[in-house]
């Protein structure tokens, strides 16, 4: 067994359990949980950004994902005016450091840096706010939504490797094929399908919901994934990092969820 094999069963061996366990919790559990991903992730963004001659201001990125995790955590979401403040906060803020940084890139530092706070802590930060509904409703779809990625990752990797030809978009991904995309597709419509006729998921959802939430699993999950590979691509490495030996880094474990996350959050908070 190589290395790498045996590097990523052991991650899997721990990893699953204790996300699980995490969910389970709830709570402040999770969400220390969740911050410390989104931290973790934010450092590998800028570091994969910083390959360019680009310098995006890690310290700031790191103490903004901790406000926005803490807003998450006490109002359950990101309140219309508190997000444009926020948002208005950390423009003027990243500008003016930049005033006094006297690094190469200015514009391009800023941006990167505004990016990495809206693609890592406003989205992924939603699991925060999802975790503390499925409290409220007495529901299980943070499980669901976890679940149903790692499914859909799967059989999109297995089936795609096996029979997989077409590729889906070869200049972004090009291992992942049509053949393997719908697989994925089928394999979330498969743990929605059993967690809500098992009465698992929650009372509250239907048949309705159960095709919402496999579309944002299996179609926007995937999104979500090659939006990851096309910013790696464009900064030339293969991997977001090697904090999880075998698998890469913590953007390449979760970048589904970055899509899969927040709209989620959204079709809940807008319909239940």
């Amino acid at each position: 067994m190589s290395d790498t094999l045996s590097s990523r069963m052991l991650v899997n061996t721990l990893g699953i359990p204790g996300i699980l366990l995490m969910i389970w919790l709830g709570g402040l559990w999770f969400t220390m949980f969740t911050t410390v991903v989104m931290l973790l992730a934010i450092r590998e963004f800028y570091q994969i950004n910083s390959t360019q001659g680009s310098a995006p201001m890690l310290w700031l990125g790191l103490i903004v994902t901790l406000g926005i995790a803490m807003m998450y955590y006490n109002s359950g979401g990101l309140a219309d005016n508190l997000l444009v403040i926020s948002i208005i906060g950390f423009v003027l803020v990243g500008m003016v450091i930049e005033l006094f940084r006297d690094k190469p890139n200015p514009t391009r530092n800023i941006a990167i840096t505004l990016l990495g706070i809206s693609y890592i802590p406003i989205l992924l930060g939603t699991l925060i706010s999802l975790r503390q509904l499925d409290t409220f409703h007495n529901s299980h779809l943070t499980f669901g939504l976890f679940i149903s990625i790692w499914m859909c990752d799967s059989a999109a990797y297995l089936i795609g490797k096996k029979w997989g030809r077409k590729k889906i978009f070869k200049r972004i991904s090009p291992k992942k094929t049509v053949v393997g995309c719908v697989a994925g597709f089928i394999g979330a419509g498969v743990v929605f399908s059993v967690m809500i006729a098992t009465k698992v998921l929650g009372n509250q959802f239907g048949w309705v919901d159960v095709a919402m939430f496999t579309v944002i699993s299996g179609i926007f999950g995937q999104m979500g994934d090659f939006a990851e590979s096309l910013i790696k691509r464009d900064v030339g490495v293969k991997d977001s990092g090697s904090f999880l030996r075998g698998h890469g880094g913590v953007l390449d474990r979760f970048d589904s969820l970055f899509f899969a996350s927040p709209l989620t959050f959204v079709y809940v908070q807008l319909f239940f």
